[in-house]
């Protein structure tokens, strides 16, 4: 049984976690918070002392080369999420990390990046969360280790380590879940589908305040993580229920905000108990080890999402030149073995046979190659034959939307649809349903099918009374062919280029009009 030390800490505390790991199990001797000590440097502001608090308590475990898994804060990472073409897992090293340069300017080349896959299917585009650790943070973390005496085996993520204890654990029925672990005066708010975390934030909490005025931030940094969650990565699905990571008797509070602000079946979850220890050996607040005992459950079972201590990586290339200086010295040895033994012609023909065959064989395994790479060009050629033109659907979308006196869109998203085209979802207020029914049929044509969800009276206000979801379903325009049809609504001196008849065609494309969206009244 190997001993593992687990450790985290934020801005007043660490936390630790020694147990040992057998068979895809944990035990866990000991669990204790470290109070962090300020301390004063030549005249500079005190300051928390990690390393020296850290090395104080790690003394009297006589750890000796124990391996230590550290835990780094989501505020700590730059954290991304982005689909990607269809690819194979030994692919996507190579894909992630030049998606991640281009769409942060904080991650370099020589940033630590690792990710984690959502989907695991290669012939549908991949969906990614990518974590970037910069090289002065892990160069910090690796220092304060040095100092307190101990040694990283892996650098891991705090969210996620937390949410793969519950997953592993809780054995939770819901598909679509949000775990709450509390700390001293910040708190994870991790988003789980289909047992996979997709979505998280770190939220920080008034210092000093009270109980009640934490709680009450608290629940609405929920509502706004609720309402920020993409859909594309709740596939469509909302949150069905909520859990805290506590003790029994912690944050009852929350729990009876979540459910009655929120409307949202809430209850606790006890790392310590889901581990099979007593009550007498836990700690006091239960839920801030969660990501401590989650690390060494994962070190038991061997799946860490990320670790910035081993990233993933692509395949180490074969040493062709080791190979082809072997290859010549095994056909040099030949052709001397036969010169010496036979200088009859047969010799002479049986060797060029096993020259000509061992060109046969490279050139079927080039082939083969060349084969495969022709494959993934096909497959990213034929995805971005798919691709919408965003920045043209949004100008052509605002000329044809309504004035801001009569509508303002509150959220709007934009997602890639896998057979092509996409999709365009609108939240908003308006003044009232007949300017809906204006929306529609100037926003509608043969590229674009709308459907409005919802549209619900807000009796409360005096503008903008009514609330309203629309749904777009954009097809994808032939760059040669249909891309006038942008400016089709357009009148007829303003149109470049627009040959006769084409505004009466766009009208005649538009088709039949859907039938409005039932209305709902209700109070807000």
């Amino acid at each position: 049984m190997a001993r593992i030390l687990a450790v985290d800490w934020d801005r007043h505390e660490a936390r630790y976690a020694l147990g040992t790991t057998s068979g895809g199990r944990v035990k866990v001797h000991v669990a204790a918070s470290i109070p962090l000590v300020d301390v004063t440097e030549g005249g500079d502001e005190p300051h928390p002392d990690l390393a020296g608090s850290l090395a104080a308590a790690m003394s009297e475990l006589k750890l000796g080369r124990t391996p230590v898994l550290v835990g780094v804060e989501r505020s700590s990472i730059e954290l991304l999420h982005f689909t990607l073409p269809p690819a194979k897992d030994n692919e996507l090293p190579e894909l992630v990390a030049n998606q991640a340069m281009r769409e942060s300017q904080l991650i370099g080349e020589q940033s630590v990046l690792d990710f984690l896959p959502i989907d695991d299917n290669p012939e549908a585009p991949r969906s990614v969360i990518a974590a970037a650790l910069s090289p002065g943070e892990l160069e910090r973390i690796q220092r304060t280790c040095e100092a307190a005496e101990l040694k990283p085996a892996r650098v891991l993520l705090r969210p996620f380590a937390s949410a793969s204890l519950f997953v592993k654990t809780g054995a939770p029925a819901e598909e679509v879940y949000l775990l709450v672990n509390r700390f001293t005066d910040e708190a994870d708010l991790s988003i789980v589908v289909d047992q996979r975390p997709v979505f998280f934030r770190t939220v920080r909490l008034p210092e000093g305040a009270g109980e009640e005025q934490a709680t009450e931030r608290l629940l609405a940094e929920i509502k706004r993580t609720l309402a920020a969650a993409p859909q594309t990565h709740l596939r469509g699905e909302t949150v069905q229920c909520v859990y805290v990571l506590g003790g029994a008797d912690d944050h009852q509070g929350l729990i009876d905000g979540i459910r009655d602000d929120l409307f949202l079946p809430a209850s606790v979850f006890d790392p310590f108990e889901a581990l099979g220890v007593r009550d007498e050996r836990a700690p006091e607040n239960p839920g801030r080890f969660a990501p401590v005992l989650g690390m060494l459950l994962d070190e038991a079972t061997g799946s860490h999402a990320i670790d910035f201590l081993h990233p993933r990586k692509m395949p180490q290339p074969v040493n062709r030149g080791r190979i082809a200086v072997f290859a010549g010295g095994v056909l040099a040895a030949l052709i001397l073995g036969v010169a010496f033994n036979t200088w009859s012609t047969w010799s002479d023909i049986q060797s060029e046979n096993k020259v000509l065959a061992k060109r046969a064989a490279e050139l079927d395994k080039t082939m083969k190659k060349a084969a495969e790479q022709k494959k993934l060009i096909d497959a990213v050629r034929e995805w971005k034959a798919r691709d919408v033109i965003w920045l043209d659907e949004l100008r052509d979308l605002s000329l044809r939307f309504p004035s801001t006196r009569d509508v303002v869109v509150s959220r709007m998203s934009l997602s890639p649809s896998q057979s092509g085209g996409g999709a365009i979802n609108l939240e908003g207020l308006m003044r009232g349903p007949d300017i809906l029914v204006k929306l529609e049929n100037q926003v509608r044509d043969r590229y674009r099918r709308v459907q409005s969800k919802r549209v619900q009276e807000r009796k409360l206000e005096r503008d903008y009374t009514w609330l309203f979801e629309t749904s777009l379903s954009v097809a994808r325009r032939d760059a040669d062919r249909d891309q006038s049809r942008y400016v089709s609504h357009l009148p007829e001196d303003q149109k470049p280029g627009t040959e006769p008849g084409t505004e009466s065609e766009t009208l005649a494309d538009a088709g039949t009009p859907s039938p409005p969206a039932k209305v709902k009244k209700a109070s807000q």
